[in-house]
């Protein structure tokens, strides 16, 4: 009995070891055309896509690269070659894949060569999961609604058609097959709900009662914001789209909703609150929990206004979800807002910031300049939520010593339309930069664009060198980190 007891221990051991194995997949990857230093990749959570848990790996030196993950059931795994090129597995457990990057041509640039390569190269001609549903612009040229919804319902089935011949024959697993569709419906669902939610909003500015009337009594029909609750949708990487398109048409919809009690939210910088507030009213359990978790990873991912309320949120969502598998990577991406504050509250403002006097009545660049009579200036363009603008601010000792020899004013314009006053004021004190500072208002912003911008279109950041008698000698000065270049500039275009 007791030899008896010890072999069955063993074979559950033994099944239990071999059950683990089988859950771990293999994707073998090879990089063409391109020398890269990390390929990334998100590992799933539970069985749901999610960007925040995303690692890296390095090819070695003939390009080619080994991940190895496991997982309890088909899931999304997203592989990106930073700043080239990313595609999508539906991976299986147990399963091993092989991908390529080829990045030297002009095509597609990433290939599945695994047995279930159709299908994964069909998924790949698709959209790429985003947070925002793009190429909307055919289906808004449409203003019947029903039409619109026809046109939808026409691709969907198409695309869900060719997934149901690959298992047919045998291309594709079962198991395969229910995720694809049921991420293909999810897909759908949110494009619809994005362009029932563009044209609602589109007509509540246009004050179009009738027309208001019939996308409203039209959609509502038609979609059903309890689906979000009652599908496992949160297993498709498109679900924080969905969701996020269904609870604004929602929003929309709402007999009491004000555009400009809206706009006032958003001017005042309370909208974190605002939305998470709003989720909650159509999401919960791992749905809800999933989405405040992007929510949050993506706004303090992107890092572009640094805001406290995000810290609240993080905070509430510890306490809500105190085991949650998503709180270690939030905070990863929390903890530099919480760092921005904490300087801010700990040091003190240099007194070489200064502000324009009475910079709210600037109106054009050329009075502008009038406040810096006969002064060389180095012009920055920038905006609180523009990365590279930042980045170039981690230059700004060399720039500093630079200026200084040479007596040139350090003149910071932050565009006004989408930087916000407060947060302005914060980078300002946080990055420490000295010199003259103005908030663009909305005249200034566009007599720069007109003036420097090309055919409407301005990229930021931009630096200018003006002279003594408020001329601009260059209109596309160079970066602070490139300061050896920027040297050879100012000795250039400025009389000595």
């Amino acid at each position: 009995m007791k030899l008896q007891k010890m072999t069955l221990l063993f074979l559950v051991i033994g099944l239990l070891g071999c059950s683990k194995e089988n859950n771990e997949i293999t994707i073998n990857g090879e990089i063409s055309g391109f020398i890269s230093e990390k390929v990334e990749f998100t590992t799933p959570i539970n069985g749901k896509w999610f960007y925040g848990d995303k690692k890296s790996i390095t090819p070695d030196s003939a390009g080619t690269f080994q991940i190895k993950m496991s997982i309890d059931e088909p899931s999304f795994v997203t592989i990106y070659v930073p700043g080239k090129a990313g595609g999508v597995l539906l991976v299986e457990p147990s399963k091993i894949y092989k991908v390529n990057f080829n990045l030297g041509v002009s095509g597609r640039k990433f290939i599945v060569n695994s047995g279930d390569s159709i299908a994964q190269n069909l998924y790949n001609s698709y959209p790429s999961p985003e947070f925002y549903i793009s190429g909307i612009k055919d289906f808004l040229a449409d203003s019947i609604p029903s039409e619109i919804t026809k046109k939808i319902y026409l691709q969907k089935g198409k695309v869900i058609s060719e997934f149901d011949k690959l298992l047919e024959s045998n291309e594709i697993s079962k198991s395969f097959h229910e995720l694809a569709i049921l991420d293909r419906k999810c897909y759908y669902l949110a494009l619809e709900a994005s362009v029932a939610g563009v044209l609602l909003r589109k007509h509540i500015t246009d004050v179009n009662i009738s027309k208001i009337k019939l996308l409203k009594d039209y959609w509502t029909k038609k979609i059903n914001e309890s689906l979000l609750n009652q599908t496992d949708y949160v297993r498709s990487p498109w679900f924080y789209t969905l969701a996020t398109n269904l609870i604004n048409f929602n929003l929309y919809r709402a007999d009491d909703f004000s555009l400009e009690e809206l706009k006032k939210v958003y001017e005042a910088g309370n909208f974190h609150n605002h939305d998470i507030k709003n989720a909650k009213k159509y999401l919960s359990g791992k749905e809800l929990e999933y989405y405040l978790a992007s929510y949050i990873y993506l706004y303090s991912w992107q890092n572009k206004d640094n805001s406290k309320q995000l810290i609240e949120s993080y905070k509430n969502f510890k306490s809500e979800y105190p085991n949650s598998k998503y709180t270690q990577f939030l905070t990863t991406s929390i903890q530099p807002i919480i760092d921005f504050h904490k300087k801010i509250a700990e040091s003190p403002i240099s007194d070489k910031i200064k502000f324009v006097e009475n910079y709210e009545g600037v109106d054009t660049f050329q009075d502008l300049i009038k406040t810096l009579k006969d002064k060389k200036v180095y012009v920055d363009i920038w905006g609180t939520w523009c990365s590279p603008c930042k980045k170039e601010f981690q230059q700004k000792d060399k720039l500093a010593e630079l200026l200084k020899s040479k007596n040139i004013t350090t003149l910071y314009i932050c565009e006004g339309i989408n930087s916000k006053k407060n947060v302005w004021k914060e980078m300002i004190k946080f990055y420490d930069l000295e010199g003259q500072h103005i908030l663009a208002n909305d005249k200034l912003v566009a007599d720069i664009i007109d003036r420097f911008g090309n055919n409407g279109s301005f990229a930021y950041p931009r630096y200018l060198l003006v002279n003594e008698n408020g001329i601009v000698v260059n209109e596309q000065a160079s970066y602070p980190s490139k300061i050896v270049q920027l040297e050879n500039e100012i000795n250039r275009n400025y009389v000595w």
